[in-house]
C-alpha cells in the first residue's frame, strides 16, 4: 500500500512570500518555517485530501507543466519526508 500524506489544515497556516523563499507560520506550533521550492507548491497542491507522492507529482506536473515520472515522484517523496518532520504534513494511517 502506498503511503498517503495530508497537509496541515489551511486555517493553521499563514503564508508570506519573501523573494525566492516562502515563510510559512504554523500556528499550532508557533514556528515559522522558511521553505524553498518545491516545498510550498507541494503543500498548496495537496489541499485537504490525503494524497500519495505520485498523485502530488501528477498535480504539480499539470499545474507547472513538468515532466511527470519517477524522478518527480522521488523529489516529492523526499520533500514530503522533510515537511512531515516539520509537522506541515502528516502521514495518514492506511
Amino acid at each position: 500500500m502506498t503511503q498517503k500524506y495530508r497537509a496541515a489544515p489551511a486555517e493553521d497556516l499563514i503564508w508570506h512570500d519573501l523573494d525566492s523563499m516562502t515563510l510559512l507560520f504554523h500556528q499550532p506550533s508557533g514556528i515559522t518555517h522558511m521553505l524553498a521550492d518545491p516545498a510550498p507548491a507541494i503543500v498548496e497542491v495537496m489541499g485537504n485530501v490525503p494524497l500519495d507522492a505520485a498523485e502530488i507529482a501528477a498535480r504539480l506536473s499539470a499545474q507547472f507543466d513538468l515532466d511527470s515520472g519517477e524522478d518527480t515522484e522521488n523529489i516529492v517523496l523526499a520533500r514530503l519526508d522533510e515537511l512531515s518532520a516539520l509537522g506541515l504534513v502528516s502521514k495518514v494511517a492506511g
